[in-house]
């Protein structure tokens, strides 16, 4: 009997160790040009204005609610912004720079990934981020607390910059 303990428990311990580092190379990602997967960092050097908001209570049926964010370039390189991908589909974001403006992004599903829009951010510029949140995408029983992510990748300085929100779905 002490055997097979040793081994269950053996076995445990090396499926635990292979998830942990299975999430780890998940992290966060994306797809390069050549359709390569990146492992990519936190953008420290983007500066958004604000990072997050707290939006409270929010009314099932008072429709959408739409917030913006400020993409600041205080460097003095150019920053491209890759794409645009958010973390529910009740959640859209587009971006704008200068007269370029994207269409709204959503969630990205296996097989369905939104395409690049590598706008360029120059020096002292400033990049607008439109969020739009449905309270009723997921119907009656979508009720209760939520935070949500938009995550903007950048290829130039490379790495994701997180914009947060959250708050209360209320009926």
């Amino acid at each position: 009997m002490g055997k097979d303990i040793k081994i269950f428990v053996g076995i445990t311990v090396f499926t635990i160790l292979l998830l942990v580092g299975l999430v780890s190379l998940v992290g966060k990602n994306q797809v390069d040009d050549s359709g390569n997967n990146q492992v990519l960092s936190q953008a420290v050097e983007v500066n958004v204005n604000p990072e997050t908001y707290n939006l409270g209570d929010v009314p099932i049926d008072g429709g959408l609610v739409t917030k913006e964010y400020e993409v600041k370039n205080d460097t003095d390189n150019t920053m491209k912004i890759q794409k645009i991908v958010t973390s529910c589909m009740c959640t859209k974001a587009n971006v704008s720079v200068g007269d370029k403006e994207s269409r709204f992004f959503g969630m990205e599903h296996p097989g369905d990934r939104n395409p690049p829009i590598n706008y360029e951010i120059s020096p002292g510029e400033t990049a607008k981020v439109t969020v739009r949140f449905d309270p009723a995408a997921h119907g009656p029983q979508g009720t209760g607390p939520f935070d949500r992510v938009v995550a903007l990748y950048f290829s130039e300085p490379a790495g994701v910059k997180e914009l947060t929100f959250g708050g209360v779905v209320v009926k």
